[in-house]
């Protein structure tokens, strides 16, 4: 039977996937950037670009969906595994602002160094992977530590 809540669950799980999965697109494109000449580089950044949108505006809507998943169900805002899911959220949030902008403006400046380039995005790509699936298990594994 159709409920508000398998809607909203429909929506939310459909939302962490577009917010994880563009990352791993990223990562081939990140890969593509390491032989790819200073030439070939903007098609690549672009795409790179509309994939962290992609991701940014997914985690609005996974995040929307979330509270409104946790009031619907009747959790507490003081559960352990809401409480770190909040607080990896932040963090992400904080990196996502801090991770790709400066280092994608360094694109066609004197700063710019290729190699240095595509090992930052990779490795940055690596860590924001990370925090998503740390909040991932949150949500899933629901563990209860206090």
């Amino acid at each position: 039977m159709f409920s508000i809540y398998t809607l909203l669950l429909y929506i939310h799980i459909l939302s962490a996937i577009l917010s994880i999965g563009p990352l791993f697109v990223v990562l081939t494109i990140v890969k593509k950037m390491r032989t790819a000449s200073t030439d070939d580089m903007s098609p690549y950044i672009e795409a790179f670009k509309g994939a962290i949108a992609l991701v940014k505006h997914s985690g609005h809507v996974l995040v929307a969906s979330g509270i409104l998943l946790m009031w619907y169900a009747g959790y507490h805002w003081n559960t352990s595994w809401i409480v770190l899911t909040f607080l990896v959220m932040f963090a992400s949030i904080v990196f996502l602002a801090r991770a790709f902008k400066p280092t994608l403006r360094t694109f066609n400046t004197p700063a710019y160094n290729h190699q240095q380039f595509v090992s930052l995005l990779h490795r940055k790509t690596w860590m924001y992977i990370l925090l998503l699936l740390i909040m991932l298990w949150l949500m899933v594994a629901k563990p209860v530590l206090w």
